[in-house]
């Protein structure tokens, strides 16, 4: 599984993350406090590591690794 990400955008409660392999996958914004806190603005200004492996948003201090998100994911569904 592909899951580098190439893009990100949010709706008013969920986080969007288009991946390297063609799949697009959501969120709820309710899983990051901060995230959700945050302006229109501070979601919008975020870097994405050369490996499409992080995320990070300078204003918020905020960093995402992705395989961990997709393991915690896989691991709240097993429960």
């Amino acid at each position: 599984m592909d899951c580098r990400v190439v893009s990100v955008h949010f709706d008013n409660q969920r986080l969007f993350l288009d991946l390297a392999d063609g799949r697009a996958v959501q969120f709820p914004l309710d899983r990051f406090p901060v995230l959700r806190a945050a302006t229109t603005a501070e979601r919008a200004h975020f870097a994405i590591s050369l490996d499409r492996q992080q995320l990070y948003w300078p204003e918020l201090d905020e960093e995402m690794n992705i395989a961990a998100l997709f393991q915690s994911s896989r691991d709240s569904t097993q429960h």
